[in-house]
């Protein structure tokens, strides 16, 4: 026999209990007292007394009770996406870009240099890229060495990945070096 509910659960997701879908449910309240069996009808009556939702938070087999808590269902589902936000952004690792010009100043330079290293320190990978324009390609050789000069400049808190290079572009990949932030 199958349980209709009222609510489209779909992948097993919790549900506000409007019906009498069973007679007896395993029950923790909003004071965390927890009822091995009660009647499903009295537990909706203490969730009504206090204002609150009956929430059931499992689909129950022959043998098992049902489990429900008596909380603000709003107030949870906002908890709850509010955390899954948060472990989202701890998971994300973002890399950041540094462009440079091949005539670039050197107060601009050692400026996006401790952007970078900052950007390094928090646990973010850094791209650095130079892109040659017009007559500037045929000093390809000198942007090379002065990117090989700024990704030196950051080699305390990174190290480089990876390095591309094109007709008119150069690219290199730096990460956070973790061997040296462990050894502090």
């Amino acid at each position: 026999m199958r349980l209709q509910t009222n609510v489209s659960t779909g992948r097993g997701e919790p549900f506000i209990v409007k019906r009498d879908f069973f007679k007896f449910v395993k029950l923790a309240d909003h004071q965390n007292n927890f009822y091995n069996s009660i009647e499903i009808a009295k537990a909706k009556q203490i969730a009504l007394e206090n204002s609150m939702d009956l929430v059931c938070f499992n689909r129950p087999s022959d043998k098992d009770l049902a489990f429900c808590k008596i909380i603000d269902y709003g107030k949870w589902k906002y908890d709850n996406e509010k955390k899954k936000k948060k472990q989202q952004k701890v998971n994300k690792k973002v890399t950041k870009e540094v462009r440079f010009s091949p005539v670039i100043g050197e107060h601009d330079i050692e400026h996006k240099v401790k952007q970078a290293i900052q950007f390094l320190e928090t646990g973010n990978d850094v791209l650095f890229s130079m892109t040659l324009k017009g007559r500037q390609k045929v000093h390809f050789k000198e942007a090379e060495e002065l990117m090989d000069q700024i990704v030196g400049k950051c080699s305390e808190v990174g190290k480089e990945v990876s390095r591309k290079k094109a007709k008119n572009a150069i690219s290199i990949r730096v990460v956070a070096d973790t061997k040296k932030e462990e050894g502090k």
